[in-house]
This record gives structure tokens, sequence and C-alpha cells, in this order.
């Protein structure tokens, strides 16, 4: 039986890491979905920030790798003629856009289509890109475009996937009338036991995530600064330094923290080595601006790690449960009140947490549900 055909528009992909979240959500979406349908990933051949070309990467070329299909197109050849040639050969049911402001993988694709270029659906997934806390970074030209959008309607027949019910009203907010399908994310992790040792007064947190301003690293060190003398704390950093006025922003605070704080940067990690190495740690300290999903925060629950989080993410019923804390962004007492009490606990305490973080996410994530939660969304857009 043939499997219906669906095109993805990445700006970056894999082997590339640095683009985060939207990454590992449509790298878990393709693997627990090849069984259904015919995944074609196209995608430059750069990751972020990086004009270095993939390496065993054949660029400008279709080929199929564990039964997905790839095309890396190179700078040259990224142009109008090329990506309607490429459709035209695939001939796809559906296009799925994973960004709202990629100009060639998303706000071109919408030109062309209305333009009536191209004639397959489209569904666009903006992966938090409408949020408050997203729009309030280089918002005056955003919402430029927004204005302009919302008044020749060039989104009035694109569908829209929101991950979760915030992100539905974000959209909702700039596009009244907009076709919205909610389905949450999926990932592909698997649960795993926190191999840490904890004495009291001593606490391993990290942070992974990209390192931008959107992600707030600024913020949680500044929290740092005060956490009281008798407490050590050891602060790891994984991530993309995706700005580097950004990071010497960072870096300046990291030289004025007193001597009971160990601030480590250690590069970016690979998909096959999140888990593991996190496990080994007591709690991910994230403030983040705005998550519409936040792999982090899910791997990190389900390698045994408590969270200290702020409420912008769809996992704010944390303290309830006992698996971490999910606080406002004004209350910075909050967050040092937090990390006090994580630093306290002796090993027996924090294993009670680290299961408790482990039963939270496991009753979060049902595999099997989200599966067929997609194969009815893309079925469906593909009927209809």
């Amino acid at each position: 039986m043939t499997k219906p055909k669906i095109v993805i528009f990445m700006h970056w992909y894999l082997p590339g890491t640095k683009a985060g979240g939207p990454v590992r959500s449509v790298f878990s979406l393709v693997e627990l979905l090849k069984n259904y349908f015919d995944f074609y990933i196209i995608t430059s051949n750069t990751d972020l920030g990086n004009d270095k070309e993939y390496l065993n990467v054949n660029p400008n070329s279709l080929f199929t790798q564990k039964e997905i299909n790839y095309y890396y197109f190179d700078v040259k050849n990224l142009n109008n003629h090329n990506l309607l040639k490429l459709l035209s050969e695939i001939n796809p049911a559906v296009i799925y856009l994973n960004s709202f402001w990629s100009f060639p993988f998303s706000i071109n694709i919408i030109r062309l289509k209305n333009k009536k270029l191209i004639a397959a659906p489209i569904l666009l997934a903006p992966r938090g890109m409408l949020s408050k806390g997203a729009l309030s970074l280089k918002s005056f030209k955003k919402n430029i475009y927004l204005t302009s959008a919302k008044l020749f309607g060039w989104y009035k027949n694109v569908r829209f996937h929101a991950t979760n019910k915030q992100e539905e009203q974000d959209i909702r907010a700039h596009f009244s009338s907009a076709n919205i399908a909610v389905a949450s994310n999926v990932n592909a992790g698997t649960q795993i036991k926190n191999t840490s040792h904890k004495d009291t007064n001593i606490l391993n947190l990290f942070f992974l995530s990209r390192i931008s301003e959107v992600k707030n690293l600024h913020f949680a060190l500044s929290i740092l600064n005060d956490v009281p003398s008798e407490i050590t704390i050891n602060y790891h950093i994984y991530g993309n330094i995706e700005n580097q006025d950004y990071w010497n922003k960072c870096l300046e605070i990291i030289s004025h923290l007193p001597k009971n704080i160990t601030v480590i940067y250690k590069g970016e990690l690979a998909f096959n080595e999140v888990q593991n190495t996190i496990s080994k740690s007591h709690c991910l300290f994230l403030p983040t601006l705005n998550e519409n999903f936040g792999h982090s925060i899910v791997e990190s629950l389900l390698s045994g790690c408590p969270v200290i989080i702020s409420d912008q993410t769809p996992w704010n019923d944390l303290e309830k449960n006992d698996a971490g804390f999910s606080i406002p962004l004004h209350n910075k007492k909050e967050f040092l009140e937090a990390i006090i009490k994580m630093a306290r606990l002796n090993q027996e305490e924090f294993s009670h947490k680290s299961h408790a973080a482990n039963n939270y996410i496991s009753g979060k994530i049902e595999i099997q549900k989200s599966i067929n939660l997609y194969k009815n969304l893309f079925n469906e857009f593909i009927k209809n």
C-alpha cells in the first residue's frame, strides 16, 4: 500500500543540532510515524549560525536513509525554480512548515502558495514563534510583517498546528479566523534512572538549551549570585552559543559570581548523549521566556532530574507532583528559594523527587496516543 507523502520544510536539521527543539520535534515525529507516511525532509546544508557545509551529506540531491527521504539545499541552489521543481517531482499530499519566520522555508513557501504555484495544502507549525516572549525580540519587523499578513490575508488558506492551548491562543491573537489543529509535541526519549549522588548543601544544576536571550540564561546566573555561601552550586551549561554578544553578557555575570558557585560551559550535546549525560546531575535550571513544549524539560524529567523552570511552558503542575518548580518570571525570590530547597536535600529525599520526576513525565507522555493523534491529524488534512 502506498503511503501518503508529506514534505517537511526545516531551515536546519540533522546532522546539525543548534536549532534545538524544532529539530528534536521533527526527528521524533518522523521516527514514530514513518511506518504510516512517506516523509521528505527538505532543508539547508548548514547548521544554525554556521556557513560550513555538512560533511558526508550530498547536497542538491534526493536520497533515502532509514526510510526517510532527504534533500539538502546549498546556498547556490536554493531558489524558487529548484524548490518548485523538487515539489513537482515529489508531488506531496501535505506540506508541513516548521517555522514561522524562516524566509526560504516558510515565508517564501507561503508566497508561492498564494501565487498558486504550489498545489499541496500547507500545515504550519510556528514552534512557539508567535508567543509574546518570542515576539518581544526584534518586535518592530515582526509586527510589521504580521500586520501585513493579516491585512492581505496571506495565511487564510493555511492550517496551523499548535502544540498546546496556549500556542493556539497565541496564533489566534494574530489570525483570529485561523484553522488550527492542536496536537502536543512528541519526544522519542525513554525513561532512565538518575545515577547522581546527592549530598546536603551541594547541588549540581544544568542548563540545556540554545544560548540565546529567549532562554534567559543571564537571569538564571543572576539568581545564583544570591545563593547562601554555605551552599555549593555546580552549574553546567550545554547548548549552542547562538549569539556571541549575549554569551559575553553571561560571561560577565559568571566572572562576578561568588566562590561557592562554579559555572562551566560544556558545549553542545548530541541527541544520543543527552539523557546519559544529564542523568548524572541533580536538576535542570531553565527560567525560559517561552517553550511551547520544551524537549530539554521532558528529557530531564525522563532522566530523573527535577526541573526549576518558568511558568512560560506547558509543564505548570510540577510542584503538586513533586517533580520540580514552575515559577513566574517576576518572582526572582521564589527561584532562589527553589534552588535552596533542592540544595538542602539529602540522598534519600532527592531519590524521592527523582522518582517523582520519572513518574510525572511517564504519565504525561503517552507515545501511542500521540502517534494516533498525528495519524488522524495528517490523514484528516489529506482527506479534506
